[in-house]
């Protein structure tokens, strides 16, 4: 994997974190970071993605993302709910994610769930290669179906930036195309 796109997996890290003051605050630190990408195509979905944020105003956009990440099952930035739902088995599953984690040295700094898809993106940043555990690839593969939904729903600003992370996962996971992910 190329340190750019690490930084990639680091700024969806960043960017798809709940968009509160401080967020907001570092966007321009940000922005200076996206114009060092490599790949054009990145650095315009960055930056449409600051553009739609700038069209937006703050409380607007905070009640755009709990609508559709905190509120909506089907758009659950928890990626072992699109796996597995409310099971006993998701319960497994994020105690597998967390000592996957724990043995390759990612310690939780948030009080996050293990399967948080800007927490899962912040331990991509800091690999270096693809991951061979199965779960972590299956919950890997529930992304695209995530960004397709997100793309149907009006243009949802996050939309642009969980499609550029499919596609980055996709082509560093190449079997999360085979994975399906149960629909809420």
């Amino acid at each position: 994997m190329s340190q750019d796109d690490q930084l990639v997996y680091k700024l969806l890290a960043v960017l798809l974190e709940y968009p509160d003051a401080a967020w907001q605050a570092a966007l321009v630190d940000l922005d200076q970071v996206v114009a060092g990408l490599q790949d054009a195509d990145q650095r315009q979905i960055f930056r449409n993605f600051f553009s739609q944020v700038a069209a937006t105003a703050p409380d607007q956009l905070e009640q755009a993302y709990t609508a559709a990440f905190d509120l909506d099952p089907a758009f659950s930035l928890n990626l072992t709910y699109h796996l597995l739902g409310d099971s006993e088995d998701r319960g497994k599953a994020l105690a597998a994610l967390l000592r996957l984690y724990c043995r390759q040295g990612f310690e939780l700094a948030e009080r996050q769930l293990p399967d948080y898809l800007p927490l899962v993106f912040e331990f991509l940043s800091l690999s270096s290669g693809p991951q061979e555990h199965a779960l972590l690839n299956s919950c890997l593969g529930t992304i695209a179906p995530l960004a397709e939904r997100l793309e149907k729903k009006q243009q949802h600003v996050h939309a642009g930036l969980v499609r550029l992370g499919a596609d980055l996962v996709q082509r560093h996971t190449p079997s999360t195309t085979a994975h399906q992910s149960k629909e809420p």
